[in-house]
């Protein structure tokens, strides 16, 4: 087997998530939204080191991060909707064909793939023995995420005519609408096309936000804190704090790609005039 992205991959990325052990893997859990069925496909539940964190005071440290560890995971999303089936990133490409098997799923059933941003852990699966792994999908990423990521583009030669770049509207402008039911977000901060991806279907949602954290325990509470592989740590927070808020605000849930098992929960205030949060897991 072999793949064609790891040297993109930041060297702090690599240590936080192959030298800590893993306490889980293989995990799959599936929501009903709609009539979509949206299933976590986890690689990897295991936990980062605070050493990543940027902005993050010895007291909030001690309050949120006592062990000076945290909860973390590595997973994709499997969506089925009536008309098509979608995968959102592909992980590393380990176990992804085996949670997808279990659900029923084969490469080739992938119509669209959907690439949040270009690091290794979210496009790994996209190639495998020097061939596309998922024969018949269109690949759609953000043109500013293509244009920055040299890993990204060959990865998509291997997809030729059926690579769509796009560019994603903020969520004041409630993105941009791809295909029913499923819009692009800009979130940008963690790298310069990073997307976000919500989904709606007969009046419910979910917000499929990538790598918008990857310390729960601490940026939900303290959304100030980045990590040192944000491209813009800065603007990475401001894209964490403008999520949160619409997320608390509006009550939709979110899923990410880090979010420890079952990778889904809801945003709420903790303080809403301080503007500090928590999390609620899925149950």
């Amino acid at each position: 087997m072999k793949t064609t992205v790891f040297a993109i991959v930041p060297l702090l990325f690599l240590l936080l998530f192959f030298t800590v052990p893993a306490h889980a893997w293989g995990h799959v859990y599936t929501k009903k939204v709609g009539d979509f069925e949206v299933s976590m496909l986890s690689e990897r539940q295991g936990e980062g080191d605070v050493k990543i964190l940027i902005g993050a005071s010895p007291e909030d440290l001690r309050k949120f991060l006592p062990q000076g560890k945290f909860p973390n995971a590595v997973c994709a999303y499997l969506v089925k909707t009536p008309d098509r089936t979608y995968l959102i990133d592909t992980g590393f490409g380990t176990l992804l064909f085996e949670n997808m098997k279990s659900l029923g799923v084969a490469p080739e059933d992938v119509d669209v793939l959907l690439v949040t941003h270009s690091h290794g852990d979210h496009i790994g699966g996209m190639v495998r023995d020097d061939k596309a792994t998922f024969p018949k999908a269109l690949v759609y990423a953000d043109e500013r995420e293509i244009s920055w990521s040299e890993g990204l583009r060959k990865n998509l030669t291997y997809y030729p005519e059926r690579t769509h770049a796009f560019k994603a509207d903020g969520l004041k402008a409630a993105g941009t609408e791809l295909f029913p039911g499923i819009r692009a977000i800009a979130a940008y901060g963690h790298t310069p096309g990073h997307t976000l991806f919500l989904l709606e279907s007969n009046g419910e949602k979910l917000l499929i936000w990538g790598d918008l954290t990857h310390a729960m325990a601490i940026q939900i509470p303290r959304p100030d804190v980045s990590v040192t592989y944000d491209t813009d740590p800065a603007q990475a927070a401001r894209t964490r704090k403008e999520v949160l808020k619409y997320a608390a605000e509006t009550g939709v849930p979110v899923a990410g790609m880090h979010i420890a098992y079952p990778g889904m929960g809801e945003i709420e205030f903790e303080d809403k005039e301080k503007e500090i949060y928590k999390f609620i897991p899925m149950k």
